[in-house]
């Protein structure tokens, strides 16, 4: 079959002569959802410092997705980051060991992945594959002992960036390429440019400029073997490549070993590494993948990472000892529930002043072990004034929580409502689970679009000094018995942590 003369022309190309990638760069950045997705990303890439404001927003970055929390607190508990002999548990616990910069890393990468994982399964393999690639990354710099192996994460992630955009927001041109690739034989430069007019990598450039991704991540989409800037990008070339050779299901065992061979000797004057320490790469890889990527509810998540994982320990036989294990029974909220004993024994430990940890910190986390551990959507942390005129949302965490924040300031009196009136009753109190709502209970939740909410007052040495809000939104189900007293025991460890300092 000859190939065709004249590019592919989608709608979405028509009138990008004159400068094909700008005109598809435009087309994206106006687009309905990739807005978002970019606020999202220069918002966590914008909290750089390792303050208490900046804390609270890359905490409700991270425990806004499973995935996301996860992969903080597995990283925290990497030999790498693990300063103590306990493991932990707790999101903002990993995230202040990790610090601000390292947290940003991870979560610009898995939101990248959230996003683009849900769209479509073609963009769920790229995802996939993605998300593999940043992992050998990260095993890589860890085996070379790069100071920042979270950067490397960060560059493997974004290193097919410009593919995957092209994937989800052009389908069209996107299946073109790969008719050109399949059928005409075309190396998948050739076929993105005749196309589209550019490569798949000039869109990535310019989509992580557009971000203010650091210069590394664009010197990764660059990368190649022989053409590589610095070691990180020759490891992010070499993991990019690594995942373009391992996981190709339709080749032979004896296809797979040769084609990393290639790999090993392509990138083997920069990228010094045994095939031991390769099939090492590979298995941490698979490991930490199939934690993020496989879905205990699809049964065809678990059987292409079977899939990969077979792939791999053909190409590299016993040096890759991961296993295809299935995930945990348990979805993740049921997860989160099952560690409430852990979350609250690491809150526990920071309670006492011995520990070096400052009360914003014990609130933060003390926030997080009732978001997570109910689980509820929203928590907020409440405080009066110095006058004791108002009450006030200090911190908060879970979806909505910062516009929140700023409806919570209540003038303490009796206009101050439900939060206000109920505080003042000292009683920890969930509604309507221990009892119906007053008409005044009714029309404030009602305004607010709920249809429950807790409030548990906050007595230091016999004084109220503020409470633990929390709610689930939607059409949750009212928590159980057993749900209240495990909030209304983080409210006691908060208190005790105040009194314990205000003795100091």
């Amino acid at each position: 079959m000859a190939v065709p003369d004249q590019p592919h022309q989608s709608p979405s190309a028509v009138g990008a002569d004159a400068d094909p990638l700008r005109t598809r760069l435009s087309r994206i950045l106006e687009g309905a959802d990739f807005p978002a997705l970019s606020r999202q990303i220069i918002d966590t890439l914008g909290a750089m410092d390792d303050d208490a404001a900046s804390l609270q927003r890359l905490a409700n970055v991270v425990l806004r997705e499973y995935s996301l929390t996860l992969s903080v607190v597995r990283t925290a508990n990497s030999v790498h980051y693990r300063r103590g002999a306990r493991p932990i548990q707790s999101a903002t616990h990993a995230m202040m060991m990790l610090g601000a910069r390292t947290v940003r890393q991870l979560a610009s990468s898995l939101l990248l992945f959230e996003n683009y994982s849900r769209k479509s399964p073609e963009l769920k393999e790229l995802m996939l594959l993605s998300l593999l690639t940043a992992n050998h990354a990260r095993a890589t710099a860890l085996r070379m002992q790069l100071q920042d192996p979270e950067e490397a994460h960060l560059c493997g992630m974004f290193r097919n960036l410009g593919e995957v955009i092209v994937a989800a927001h052009f389908p069209e041109d996107y299946r073109a390429i790969h008719t050109l690739m399949t059928e005409h034989d075309m190396s998948e430069a050739s076929a993105a440019k005749r196309v589209l007019g550019f490569q798949f990598n000039d869109l990535g450039v310019e989509v992580s400029r557009h971000w203010g991704m650091p210069d590394s991540v664009v010197q990764g989409i660059r990368a190649r073997a022989t053409a590589s800037a610095s070691l990180q990008a020759a490891i992010t070339a070499f993991s990019h490549d690594l995942t373009q050779a391992l996981y190709r299901v339709e080749l032979s065992p004896t296809e797979l070993a040769h084609a990393v061979e290639i790999v090993v000797e392509q990138h083997g004057a920069k990228v010094k590494l045994t095939r031991e320490q390769i099939g090492g790469v590979v298995t941490d890889a698979l490991e930490e993948t199939r934690e993020l990527f496989v879905n205990p509810a699809i049964a065809t998540d678990r059987l292409r990472f079977r899939q990969l994982a077979g792939a791999a320990r053909s190409a590299l036989g016993d040096s890759v000892t991961a296993t295809a294990g299935e995930p945990g029974e348990l979805d993740p909220q049921n997860r989160e529930i099952a560690l409430r004993p852990q979350l609250r024994q690491e809150l526990e430990m920071l309670v006492d002043p011995a520990s070096g940890a400052a009360i914003g910190a014990v609130l933060l986390q003390g926030l997080e072990v009732i978001m997570r551990g109910g689980p509820f959507t929203r928590v907020l942390a409440c405080f009066y004034s110095t006058d004791r005129l108002q009450l006030a949302a200090r911190t908060g965490l879970g979806e909505g929580a910062e516009a929140l924040i700023d409806q919570f300031n209540f003038p303490v009196s009796v206009r101050g409502g439900a939060v206000v009136s109920l505080t003042q009753q000292r009683q920890a109190v969930y509604l309507p689970a221990d009892r119906a709502m007053s008409t005044a209970e009714q029309r404030w939740a009602f305004g607010l679009g709920l249809t429950q909410f807790g409030v548990f007052p906050l007595i230091v040495l016999g004084k109220v000094v503020g409470c633990i809000y929390c709610d689930r939104t939607g059409d949750a189900t009212l928590p159980d018995r057993a749900t209240v007293r495990f909030v209304k025991s983080i409210a006691d460890l908060v208190v005790d942590a105040i009194g314990r300092r205000r003795n100091l």
